[in-house]
């Protein structure tokens, strides 16, 4: 197998770790005696603001479709902002939580959506590094 295909099959592979992460469970959290816990999809389906899923789709999308188009710097830019989105989504429920007495714990679905975004940004750095998608001179 070429590495064109490869890093095209690398960043797909997180693209698909993505969409699983939507229906995993991203957070436990128990307090005054209730236990919650939640999915991205489910809890955004909940509030009636399925827009915001996209949100969590988009840059693997985009990602994905310059990968297929041979573009290496915007799957670059693109597994950053993942990579982003990932680490504000953590730093929100850390805020939320913030002085209430609650025992907190990241799902799954956490783990394999910064996997995932990771895995993008991986097959970004794989292209420019072994030279993926440049037309030979």
């Amino acid at each position: 197998m070429d590495k064109n295909k490869k890093v095209q099959i690398i960043v797909l592979a997180g693209l698909v770790l993505t969409v699983i992460a939507l229906f995993l469970t991203l957070y436990k959290a128990s307090f005054l005696g209730q236990n919650v816990s939640d999915s991205i999809f489910s809890a955004y389906s909940k509030q009636g603001k399925t827009g915001y899923i996209m949100l969590f789709l988009a840059s693997p999308i985009l990602a994905s479709v310059f990968v297929v188009l041979k573009k290496r710097i915007p799957v670059i830019i693109f597994g950053l902002l993942q990579c982003g989105l990932w680490a504000l989504l953590t730093s929100t429920f850390k805020d939320q939580f913030k002085g209430i007495k609650v025992t907190f714990s990241y799902g799954a679905g956490f783990y394999v959506g910064l996997l995932g975004a990771v895995i993008i940004l991986l097959g970004g750095i794989i292209a420019i590094a072994t030279g993926a998608f440049k037309e030979p001179k």
